[in-house]
């Protein structure tokens, strides 16, 4: 129990000691950064390998006359993995390239803070957990998202917070639909409105898919995403493959198999629509990409194409589906910091933010690049690398499911990401 209130609270702790240190006290600071990230993934990785054993670290009470619990399952225990591991790596990165610029002490007490609510999100027991730490994080990352203060950013901080509290509200309103059909929050005991088959189910559904597909960047409520592009690449990195995206994505996987279920969704009309949607992100997101010379947007729209491979497999409400899902979700993320982390190196080593303007950089930045490479074929789902493996079982999941068009679908946005990644070459 101890191992799992420290993985959980190791990143709010060390950003309220980092708000009392003097801004010049760089060193001190980075030393006490990496202490608090690297408890957080030492002892994050601890409470997974008991929940995978099958030990309970459930936390239960009540916060404002509600049940509130925090009681991580398998799904949340990966989640958290991914999460406090890419954070340690990420603030490794963040070292180098925060080195000279302002405001570090208010970046990296945010920074930590919001690894706390990430966690939070991940090992939230029922709704109001999840709800809560989902708000907070929000709140959390918003001064990333300004951090410089500009008026591109402020303006891109005003879209940020506008779109989530949207979503949020529509959630909040879902779940208290959710506990006056069912009488339940709890995410364990199998889903919630198992024996809710009622009119109006269709509604609620499309309430909290539309929700946390906010953060999760469904289209058309991606907008948000790619003008965050201007917050430091760490922030980037940390949006766009960790924090806050998968917390949209990682609400629609409890909302399709913790709420729902998938035999109920079987059985609304709804079902056979959401396949389209995600298909629809898939290919609008990785076309736009196409289309940006601006690198970091065109990560950002490569995002939300990639993002939507893992609610396809959920959406396919088949087991070969959903491992295509969850094995996606690791290797995306690690993937995808990579790529913003070579991103962040080009731009501060030389200068250059547009695609067309690096030809011949792999001279200048040969480990970058070659690094840069890598990702990129991982990205496209190229053997040996395991995101092949990733696809193959989303596209399996399609064909069981009856729904082979959506199989063809990965392989064009496979061909047309393999376009996109290798012009940014």
């Amino acid at each position: 129990m101890l191992s799992f209130i420290i993985a959980l609270f190791s990143g709010a702790v060390g950003g309220l000691i980092v708000a009392m240190i003097p801004e010049i006290k760089n060193r001190l600071r980075n030393y006490i950064v990496l202490f608090f990230a690297a408890s957080s993934a030492f002892f994050t990785w601890q409470t997974a390998l008991k929940v995978f054993t099958g030990e309970s670290v459930r936390i239960a009470g009540e916060l404002g006359g509600l049940a509130f619990s925090l009681d991580p399952d398998p799904l949340g225990a990966v989640f958290g993995i991914i999460a406090s591991t890419l954070w340690l790596f990420t603030a490794v990165y963040s070292f180098g390239y925060m080195s000279g610029k302002h405001k570090q002490r208010t970046f990296y007490t945010f920074f930590l803070m919001s690894l706390t609510m990430t966690l939070g999100v991940a090992f939230s027991g029922n709704l109001v957990a999840l709800y809560l730490f989902y708000e907070l994080l929000t709140f959390a990352t918003y001064p990333l998202v300004i951090h410089e203060r500009s008026p591109e950013a402020m303006k891109a901080g005003a879209k940020y917070i506008l779109y989530s509290l949207s979503g949020a509200g529509a959630i909040l309103v879902a779940i208290i639909i959710t506990y006056a059909w069912s009488g339940r929050l709890d995410f364990s005991g199998g889903p919630m409105l198992v024996n809710s088959l009622r009119p109006g189910l269709n509604w609620l559904l499309v309430l909290f898919i539309g929700g946390f597909g906010v953060k999760a960047a469904i289209v058309p409520l991606h907008r948000w995403l790619p003008a965050a592009m201007v917050a430091p690449t760490p922030v980037s990195a940390l949006l766009h493959a960790v924090a806050v995206v998968y917390s949209g994505v990682y609400g629609i996987l409890r909302t399709v198999y913790s709420v729902f279920g998938h035999e109920l969704i079987g059985q609304l009309g709804i079902r056979h629509i959401l396949p389209w949607i995600a298909a629809m992100t898939i290919l609008t997101g990785i076309i736009i990409a196409t289309r940006q010379d601006v690198l970091k947007r065109r990560l950002a729209y490569q995002t939300i194409s990639h993002l939507s491979y893992i609610l396809l497999g959920a959406f396919t409400l088949k087991a070969w589906g959903l491992a295509g899902a969850i094995f996606h979700m690791i290797s995306y993320s690690t993937l995808k910091v990579a790529l913003f982390f070579c991103a962040g190196i080009i731009s501060e080593k030389t200068g250059e933010i547009k695609v067309s303007k690096m030809g011949g950089i792999g001279w200048s930045l040969p480990k970058t690049m070659v690094a840069f490479s890598i990702a990129t074929m991982g990205m496209i789902g190229m053997l040996p690398l395991n995101t092949f493996w990733g696809k193959y079982y989303l596209m399996k999941g399609s064909v069981e499911a009856g729904k082979w068009p959506f199989a063809l679908m990965l392989v064009i946005s496979g061909i047309i990401n393999a376009i996109c990644f290798f012009r940014s070459l």
